[in-house]
């Protein structure tokens, strides 16, 4: 449980205070703290500081993200490209095929599968 007690001025607090202790167990009136007391405002000064010539720059972090290769094989191109066929899409096929210099997905060499695949990909084939 939590009890919050607010007091105007220090005259107030002390009346509640002789209500608690009575003055025969022991309690007695203290004068207010210098810090109640009121005080001659003090004057702010602003320094402004430059940076230090001989700090060192924050140090870059960087992290390496393992990257994943996926592999294709003619099986997994003559799949994805069926799905455009059955769709209607054979010239999109057949341009994607020129772009890559072969006439049959046969004939399209090993090194370009992936290539291939993102071709198929960006014309809707799910591979």
């Amino acid at each position: 449980m939590n009890i919050t007690l607010s007091f105007e001025t220090y005259e107030e607090m002390t009346a509640f205070a002789h209500k608690l202790i009575p003055q025969e167990q022991g309690f007695t009136t203290l004068d207010p703290l210098p810090i109640l007391q009121e005080a001659a405002p003090t004057p702010i000064t602003t320094v402004q500081t430059s940076p230090a010539q001989n700090q060192t720059p924050p140090q870059q972090m960087t992290a390496t993200i393992p990257a994943t290769t996926t592999t294709y094989e003619l099986d997994d191109l003559a799949r994805a490209s069926m799905t455009l066929m059955d769709a209607g899409r054979q010239g999109d096929l057949q341009q994607l095929l020129v772009s890559f210099g072969v006439e049959m997905l046969p004939a399209l060499p090993r090194e370009q599968y992936g290539a291939f695949a993102t071709g198929l990909r960006g014309l809707g084939a799910q591979i």
